[in-house]
């Protein structure tokens, strides 16, 4: 009888322990949850304001905007290689031609109030030398226009009840901290169809960097065709926001990068482009409308 009574007052203390031992754990998470929530409340205060101060800004810049073009051809190629049942042809893609491009424009932004305008003064065109004024973008795949307004669509404050926000963790971006954020939409529609990762200065909350993923991206699918048949297709786009004036930041690089991914996971890249904005000169960047 004792042993049995022993038995049964180990078991029962271990049940206790155990039960104990879960509620501390769950108790340990929902602090942490709680600590996150409240942290990620405090990212978007800041973040709002530094949008609502964008976004009623006066401004008026210049700056040149560098533009490298790389677009690829495939033709199809086939590989013996050891298969399950033995060996085989395998059926890959080859790069079969290039087409590279470059432009070089001359970029110009007023805004006053709610009046925004964007122009473009081509200066150079594949090496040569040209001068063409109020011209559209000659890229030849994706842009995007008002680069300078995007942290508003994703963290103004009339923007952030429309978004899921979730905190990924902290990088550093050219030596500054930074906390990165993922925003989802709740709902998509033909104003609020943005997806992407934004990487928060920890100092100021200003937006360092933006990388939009492939949903953003009007008309977007998941699969593409090729010499080889459908492919999956993977896009990154990514903005730097490395040139500062009067606490704003305006975009210093901008990136796109298209690729085929085959069912064995490899990559072939069909489409990258890279953007440099420099030589940026400012005459108004102040604040146009009173902030309540």
């Amino acid at each position: 009888m004792v042993r049995g009574w022993l038995k049964s007052t180990v078991i029962f203390w271990g049940a206790i322990f155990l039960s104990l031992n879960s509620w501390n754990n769950l108790y340990c998470q929902e602090v942490k949850e709680s600590a996150r929530q409240a942290q990620l409340a405090k990212i978007l205060e800041a973040t709002g304001n530094y949008c609502e101060r964008l976004k009623n800004l006066a401004l008026y810049f210049v700056c040149q905007e560098n533009i490298k073009e790389k677009t690829y051809a495939f033709r199809k190629t086939f590989t013996f290689s050891r298969l399950p049942g033995g060996f085989g042809s395998v059926e890959n893609l080859k790069v079969d031609k290039t087409e590279k491009t470059s432009y070089v424009y001359d970029y110009q932004m007023i805004k006053k109030g709610p009046d925004l305008k964007e122009k473009r003064i081509l200066l150079e065109e594949n090496g040569k030398k040209t001068h063409e004024e109020d011209v559209e973008l000659k890229t030849l795949r994706m842009s995007a226009k008002y680069l300078v307004f995007g942290p508003v669509g994703f963290l103004g404050q009339f923007w952030q009840p429309h978004f899921r926000y979730e905190i990924l963790g902290t990088e550093k971006i050219d030596r500054r901290p930074a906390i990165v954020i993922k925003a989802s939409p709740n709902k998509v529609t033909a104003e609020n169809y943005c997806f992407g990762r934004i990487w928060i200065d920890e100092k100021d909350s200003s937006i360092l960097r933006i990388e939009w993923e492939p949903e953003s991206i009007a008309n977007y699918k998941e699969t593409v065709a090729s010499p080889i048949g459908d492919l999956k297709r993977k896009i990154t786009w990514t903005v730097v926001y490395g040139i500062v004036k009067n606490g704003i930041r305006f975009p210093s690089a901008q990136s796109i990068r298209e690729v085929f991914v085959t069912m064995s996971g490899k990559e072939h890249i069909k489409y990258e482009a890279e953007y440099v904005y420099d030589r940026y000169k400012f005459f108004t960047v102040e604040t146009d409308v009173q902030i309540k």
